[in-house]
């Protein structure tokens, strides 16, 4: 049995003006899907969001994803395969954060 911890990625992204209906995005959207289905991620949630209520810019959509652990998360990212569809990403979306948590209570 691993004694690894899961590791949470929260992915915050905000859309250029109508990044979300380019074929850049429907690619991007696949290809970064199957890259971290391959490297064990489960998603928990995908959210749209509708309001800010607090500070800063409020991104367009927000996605939970559990991976194995945080070693295999940060592949996930930094891998030749989510490298090369950077570019796809920087066309769809006007910001995109990748944030990484080991400390999480279920």
């Amino acid at each position: 049995m691993s004694t690894e911890k899961p590791c949470i990625a929260v992915l915050q992204g905000t859309f250029n003006e109508g990044g979300q209906n380019t074929p850049e995005f429907k690619e991007y959207s696949q290809r970064s899907n199957a890259n971290g289905e391959a490297n064990g991620g489960k998603l928990l949630g995908k959210y749209i969001i509708s309001e800010n209520l607090g500070q800063g810019e409020m991104p367009h959509v927000v996605f939970i994803v559990e991976y194995p652990s945080r070693e295999i998360a940060e592949k996930v990212f930094t891998n030749e395969e989510y490298k090369s569809i950077i570019p796809l990403r920087d066309i769809a979306f006007k910001e995109v954060k990748i944030l990484l948590s080991d400390n999480y209570e279920n």
